[in-house]
């Protein structure tokens, strides 16, 4: 049977592309040719745009991982006008379908693999006896999966003979410096910073108060959890310091030059690469944080559709309901560029022709992932460090700075309004700031008044 020629494989490929890989037949790897035209008769088959296949075209273009990836490059090299962006989800498919390593046991990590799945059966009978209490006690869901999970990390270091199953000041002191010091024969992990271990104190404190235990022990376990914040009063300097070397490197001018030069990066990549999506995420998380900073929690849950909305003049809207203050709080209608920065994130490549297309397909799924798949909660603070060298949550802190150095008469209002504060006490220190402020450029107004009579 005779085998078909370069032009015939290519029949069905548009003129460009098919030009460029006849120009360039030389080059061309083995069954390339026949792997781009079975892509272009599936797309021809389901009237798909050429410039956007669809991931069902990909599958049926090859009938293995390297014919997928050669056609991958192939496309890159011959038809750059074609969006691969479909083809990271049957990338994905591919990858799975390899044979898996055996999985590695962490008989020495127990608070390694997956956070170790919180069972409270683990824990000594008397803090099981007082978590009835704690179940019973009206605490609203997050709080108590908190409280659960700091208990659960006490409990691990308990069951290694660390403090002990009583609920007072030697268990909290043993406990603490464990977490600090976390070698690898404790916990696993690297140390804990003290807030983080107050935290954790402050579970078993809900946990004794709750479940009925002797209240004079108790008092020595919150002695230890204000201890432990004071010391985390002092460690605070470590974010001043970076809020400091960020507005050197100018504020939210340097974070727009790095969104920016993310976007480009993007732009630069093949579709079908991880790195131009992460490069995507990241632009877009550090973009709408600086239209409205969220905490790095309530980012990592947004759908679209639900909390961003895009309106049919290309506009984007932002609301949700945060998790910590279980109230709602919005940015209305989102800056021009940052609608602009979440349309590249949808489409990954795609013609901007698809974008209402794409809207439609994407309603209800998570903002990041485009799929139902949740990122951890820490995940967007992780790439806005890896991007500004600093966490999300610093971006919540230098928003409420340029606020208060641009009118200290009225920003603690809006601070509390625009970093969704619930309480009072929770914006308290921004709202000092702001008196202290307010009255040293009151002070110096008079001072000139008094100089110039």
């Amino acid at each position: 049977m005779k085998r078909p020629t370069l032009a015939e494989y290519l029949a069905e490929v548009p003129m460009p592309i098919r030009r460029s890989m006849l120009e360039g037949s030389a080059g061309l790897e083995a069954g390339a040719a026949a792997a781009v035209g079975r892509l272009f008769s599936a797309v021809a088959a389901r009237h798909e745009p050429i410039e956007a296949p669809s991931a069902q075209s990909f599958r049926d273009a090859a009938a293995s991982e390297s014919a997928f990836r050669m056609l991958l490059r192939t496309l890159n090299a011959h038809a750059p006008m074609v969006s691969t962006a479909a083809a990271l989800s049957v990338k994905a498919e591919w990858v799975a379908r390899r044979p898996k390593p055996a999985p590695k046991t962490n008989a020495g990590d127990p608070g390694g693999t997956a956070a170790a799945k919180i069972d409270p059966r683990s824990w000594p009978a008397l803090w099981q006896e007082y978590d009835k209490g704690l179940a019973q006690a009206g605490i609203k869901p997050s709080s108590l999966s908190r409280y659960r999970a700091s208990i659960h990390r006490c409990a691990q270091l308990v069951g290694q003979g660390i403090g002990t199953k009583e609920l007072n000041f030697l268990t909290a002191f043993q406990l603490s410096e464990a977490f600090q010091a976390a070698p690898p024969e404790t916990s696993g992990r690297k140390a804990l910073r003290p807030c983080t271990v107050a935290n954790y104190i402050e579970g078993l404190v809900a946990l004794g108060k709750h479940g009925g235990a002797d209240p004079e022990a108790l008092a020595g376990l919150r002695f230890m959890r204000d201890h432990l914040l004071g010391r985390a009063d002092v460690s605070d300097k470590l974010k001043f310091a970076r809020i400091a070397e960020i507005m050197e490197k100018g504020g939210f001018d340097y974070i727009a030059y790095r969104i920016g030069e993310l976007r480009a990066e993007a732009e630069a990549l093949p579709d079908h690469t991880a790195a131009k999506i992460s490069a995507l995420q990241t632009a877009a998380i550090c973009a709408v944080s600086m239209n409205k900073p969220g905490r790095t929690g309530d980012v990592s849950r947004w759908q679209i559709g639900t909390d961003l909305l895009r309106e049919v003049d290309g506009a984007w809207r932002l609301k949700w309901l945060q998790e910590k203050t279980e109230r709602q709080t919005e940015a209305g209608r989102l800056w021009p560029e940052v609608s602009e920065i979440l349309d590249d994130l949808i489409l990954g490549g795609r013609p901007e022709r698809l974008i209402h297309l794409r809207y439609r397909e994407l309603n209800g799924v998570n903002w990041l992932t485009l799929s139902d798949k949740v990122m951890a909660s820490k995940w967007p603070s992780a790439m806005v460090h890896a991007a500004l060298g600093i966490p999300l949550h610093d971006l919540r802190t230098l928003a409420a700075d340029y606020l208060r150095l641009h009118d200290p008469d009225h920003a603690a209002g809006i601070i509390r309004t625009h970093l969704g504060h619930g309480t009072l006490e929770a914006a308290a220190s921004y709202q000092a700031a702001c008196e202290g402020d307010a009255a040293a450029r009151s002070w110096a107004a008079i001072r000139s008044s008094i100089a110039a009579g």
